[in-house]
């Protein structure tokens, strides 16, 4: 087996041990080893996708609170960086059939919990 580097990673999922999953809840990292797709690194950290991010309305123009049967969501690509000081070890899996990309597995929301539709 060939030696590695991170940058080979990009473009792949990987599973990331986190030291510690607090302060990601909101953004749907709910496990402290999720599977996400590596899009970039850099001397922050990894920067990884996350396919269907909520944005939520919840102020009227006026900055007064939405009744929750106005409020909106609206669900959008998104790309967060996650802080090397939050990253134990990553694991990367060369030869797993839908873990390098492009594949298959391109639509679904690796890494995340997906709030109810309707919710």
């Amino acid at each position: 087996m060939k030696a590695m580097t991170t940058a080979e990673i990009v473009g792949d999922i990987v599973q990331v041990i986190l030291t510690d999953a607090k302060g990601l809840e909101s953004i749907g990292v709910t496990t402290g080893s999720p599977f996400l797709k590596v899009i970039g690194l850099d001397d922050l950290g990894l920067w990884v996708e996350h396919p269907r991010y909520i944005l939520m309305k919840t102020n009227d123009a006026h900055g007064r609170p939405l009744p929750e049967d106005q409020r909106v969501k609206t669900r959008l690509e998104a790309n967060f960086l996650l802080r090397w000081d939050k990253i134990a070890t990553l694991v990367h899996f060369p030869n797993r059939e839908g873990f390098d990309f492009p594949n298959p597995m391109d639509d679904k929301p690796i890494g995340f919990v997906q709030p109810e539709e309707n919710s």
